[in-house]
Parts: C-alpha cells; sequence; structure tokens
C-alpha cells in the first residue's frame, strides 16, 4: 500500500457534498450584459475523498481491533501455557485457527480496501470527465458572448412567454432600453416601448409565422430607423423566438443618395436629348427650304452630343475614382509637368473668354506620390471649374509649395465666389450652387466630386477658401514622393 494512498484513506472532511453524475446537467451564469455563460465545476480532493469515506469507513478500526484481538488471544495463550504444559497441542492449535481467522480478516479489509481504491478512480475519472466538458463549455460560451458583444446587429432570444433569455449591448442601443443592466427573466414588454415590435412576436409566436418589421426608434433627440427580424427557434419545444435587429440609417442615406443620382443623371441626359431631337427635327424641314440653318442646326447636334460624351466620360471617371485604390497605378510623377500640361489643354477656352491662366513656378521640383492619370484629370476638372466661373478679364493661378510632408496645387480665381453655406457640398455629384456661383457653362455637374474622390484614394486631402465677390481658392495635398 503506498503513502499516497494511505495518505488519502486517512483525510477527513466536513459534510459530504455529492458529486454531479454522468447525466447532471451544467449549471448557467448570466452576466449583466444578457449572455449566458457556463461556469466550470471542478470536484476537490477532499470532496472526492469524503464520497469515497462511505466505502473505506471501518478499514482501519476493523483492522485495529484485529490486530489488539490477536495480541490478547496470544498472550492469554503465553500465559496458560506458562501455567499448564499439557494445554500445548489444544492452545497451538487455538492459535492456529486464530491466526487464520486473522488472516481472512486482514485479506477481506485489503479486499474492501480494493474496492475503495476503484471506487475512488472511477468517481475522480467522472469528475474529471465533468470539468472537462463544463471548461469546454465555458470557453465556448465566453466566445459567443464575445461575438454577441462586438455584433453591430441586435440579437434578443425570447422565450415562449416573451420573457428575455438573451440579449446583446447592440440590442440595447437600438432599443433604447435602460441601461440599469437587469433584462434577463423580464418580458419584452415591459422593457421594449415600441408596440409594433411586441405585437410582432406575439404574432410569431401565435401564427407560427416569421416577421418582418420596420419601426423607428426615439433615443433621446435621435430618430432611428431599425429593421427587426422574428423567427422561431424550432430546437426547442415549445419554440422560442429571435430577434435580429439591424440600424437602417446607413442604408437609407444610400438609398437616397442612390435616388438622388439617378434623378440627377436622368435630368443631365433629357436635357442633351431633348435638344438633339429638337434640332433633328428642325433640320428635317430645314434641309430644303434653308440648307444654312439646318448647318447650324447639325452644329447643335454636334455640341450637344459632344456634352453626353463628356457626361458620360465624367461618370466613367467618377466610378473609377469612388472605387479607391485598386485601380490607380501609383507611383512617383512630376507635378508640374501633369500641370503644364492640363494649361495646355485649356488655353484655348481661357483665351475665348479672355482669362489670364498662368502657373506660379515654385522653387523645387515638385515630385509626389500619384497616379499621373488620376493627378491630370484632378488639375484639369479645378482650371474647367475655375475658368467656368470666371468673368471675361479674370485671372486664374496654378501654384505648388510645400506642406505637411508633401506638396500643396493651388487654383486660384478670382470670379465670384462661394457663400460658406455651400463649400461642404460643392464636392456631391450634381450638386450646383444657386446663389452666389453663376450657373455652370457647360459643366456636367460631378467635376468637384471626381476631384474629391481621387484625391482621396491617392491618400490626399481637397478643400476650398472662398468668399462671394472674392473668388476661390481650391487646395489638393498630395503625399512627396520617395
Amino acid at each position: 500500500m503506498n503513502n499516497a494512498s494511505q495518505d488519502r484513506a486517512g483525510q477527513t472532511s466536513g459534510a459530504a457534498s455529492p458529486l454531479a453524475s454522468d447525466t447532471a446537467p451544467p449549471a448557467e451564469v448570466h452576466d449583466r450584459a444578457g449572455g449566458v455563460s457556463i461556469a466550470p465545476v471542478r470536484a476537490s480532493e477532499t470532496e472526492l475523498e469524503t464520497v469515497t469515506s462511505v466505502t473505506r469507513a471501518g478499514f482501519r478500526p476493523r483492522s485495529g481491533m484485529i490486530v489488539i484481538g490477536m495480541a490478547v488471544i496470544v498472550a492469554i495463550i503465553w500465559v496458560t501455557t506458562l501455567l499448564d504444559a499439557s494445554q500445548t497441542e489444544t492452545l497451538v492449535a487455538t492459535v492456529a485457527i486464530c491466526f487464520l481467522v486473522g488472516t481472512a480478516l486482514v485479506i477481506d479489509n485489503l479486499l474492501r480496501w480494493e474496492h475503495a481504491e476503484n471506487a475512488y478512480e472511477k468517481q475522480r475519472l467522472a469528475a474529471d470527465t465533468w470539468n472537462a466538458r463544463f471548461r469546454k463549455l465555458h470557453s465556448d460560451s465566453t466566445r459567443t458572448n464575445a461575438v454577441l458583444s462586438h455584433m453591430t446587429d441586435g440579437i434578443v432570444m425570447l422565450s415562449p412567454k416573451t420573457e428575455i433569455l438573451l440579449i446583446n449591448e447592440a440590442a440595447t442601443r437600438l432599443l433604447a432600453i435602460p441601461g440599469d443592466g437587469v433584462y434577463l427573466g423580464r418580458r419584452l414588454a415591459e422593457l421594449v416601448r415600441v408596440p409594433e415590435i411586441v405585437h410582432a412576436a406575439r404574432r410569431t409566436q401565435s401564427d407560427k409565422v416569421d416577421q418582418n418589421v420596420s419601426v423607428e426608434i426615439v433615443d433621446g433627440s435621435i430618430v432611428r430607423p431599425v429593421a427587426v427580424r422574428i423567427s422561431r427557434i424550432h430546437d426547442a419545444d415549445p419554440p422560442h423566438l429571435l430577434l435580429v435587429l439591424r440600424d437602417e440609417t446607413e442604408a437609407q442615406r444610400v438609398e437616397a443618395i442612390r435616388r438622388e443620382f439617378i434623378a440627377n443623371v436622368s435630368h443631365e441626359l433629357k436635357t442633351p436629348l431633348a435638344a438633339i431631337k429638337g434640332y433633328a427635327e428642325t433640320v428635317e424641314l430645314a434641309i430644303e427650304d434653308d440648307p444654312e440653318s439646318a448647318k447650324h442646326f447639325i452644329a447643335q447636334i454636334d455640341t450637344q452630343c459632344l456634352r453626353l460624351e463628356d457626361l458620360i466620360a465624367d461618370m466613367m471617371r467618377l466610378a473609377r475614382a469612388q472605387s479607391g485604390k485598386s485601380t490607380l497605378m501609383v507611383q512617383n510623377i512630376d507635378l508640374e509637368k501633369v500641370i503644364q500640361q492640363a494649361l495646355a489643354s485649356f488655353m484655348p477656352v481661357a483665351a475665348a473668354k479672355q482669362i489670364e491662366l498662368t502657373v506660379r513656378p515654385s522653387d523645387a521640383p515638385v515630385h509626389v506620390l500619384a497616379d499621373e492619370e488620376a493627378a491630370l484629370a484632378i488639375t484639369q476638372n479645378l482650371i474647367s471649374n475655375a475658368i467656368r466661373h470666371t468673368d471675361a478679364g479674370g485671372h486664374v493661378t496654378v501654384s505648388c509649395r510645400r506642406a505637411n510632408d508633401g506638396w500643396t496645387m493651388a487654383v486660384q480665381d478670382d470670379g465670384v465666389g462661394i457663400a460658406a453655406e455651400f463649400q461642404e457640398r460643392i464636392f456631391e455629384r450634381f450638386y450646383r450652387v444657386k446663389r452666389g456661383r453663376k450657373a455652370p457653362d457647360g459643366g456636367t455637374g460631378i467635376g468637384l466630386a471626381i476631384v474629391k474622390n481621387l484625391t482621396r484614394a491617392l491618400g490626399g486631402t481637397v478643400s476650398v477658401a472662398s468668399s462671394p465677390g472674392e473668388g476661390a481658392t481650391f487646395e489638393v495635398w498630395l503625399p512627396k514622393s520617395k
């Protein structure tokens, strides 16, 4: 018998606590955030000894009594032998019988000890199995709670009586539930002040049909559109309910932009198409009687077709700009060379309006990290915008200067200027300033949107400084070459 076994056999404990069997359910612990975590249950060494003490009980008392009894018998026999030598054989036989009986009792106790050891091992293995299961459940629960707490969608699980069994932080925020942290076990109608959601949950339970609800939830000064999907969880009997909530604020904003974009594109396309159609009908009538007028209208048709071409090309550039860096070939480029190329293409337009178009040389080579085609599109759109909004006899100047580990290109005009309230929106697609800035002359309305998106894709920034009647200065910052 080893010392460890003897030590375990000699341990004592307080009141016995029963060990969980293989069919015992794990304990559940609900945290304040609403997730369910399963706490690991570990049977201590003392508890195992307490359980096995029932089978080990009595071994030491029995062994002690046997030893003492045999010692007493041997002592009596020894004394008797000394007093009466004639009874030697009888006494020897008696000693032998006592020895055999004692040996049998010792063997019986050894078997009892082995049985206790086996029972102890089985119970220890059962406890280790449960501990492993509990640890795994606890780990799974921790991971699940981590996922739920980081989700942007709200998750709520309800009992068949619409009692909250699980709720994550996003759900409490989307439903504008007070943050006292006491949610579990309470009825949905008690916490959620949105009748549409409560009624939809009841309909899902009664009609056995999943429900979709769109509601607006007031949270202080914020009115938040929320889409709610309510479905039944069939794994439970009766089925539980699962609510998935999604904030629709961004989706509605994008949808509004999409509708506005489609409306603007439709308007921009209809204008030249209507003009082309009208000119074509006039040409058809005048082709024989007034050939000179017909030529004029044909020229107008050509002009409108060019406008359509420009609009479609700008829309393609904008789509490319909004797709980000993946479509750009970023490399070291000479920005002054790009500026000279852009100026050359607009010199005839500036001369026709009697606008002086100049470039102010920089004090060092202007090398930036950019896509050359994108940089050219940015420069051309800024120069085109400046020329369109500058009166005859005005000036447009392009310059570059060092700034914040990069270069800033400035396009300055002395035109009509832009009021402060319009400056935030001028980079939106098809946005046109109604006051203070003249209506565009031949522009598509998306040039500045192209500038903004291409600049961002290149890792740069764009800004405007202007006052009504004092012109405008657009600045684009790009990182310098490495």
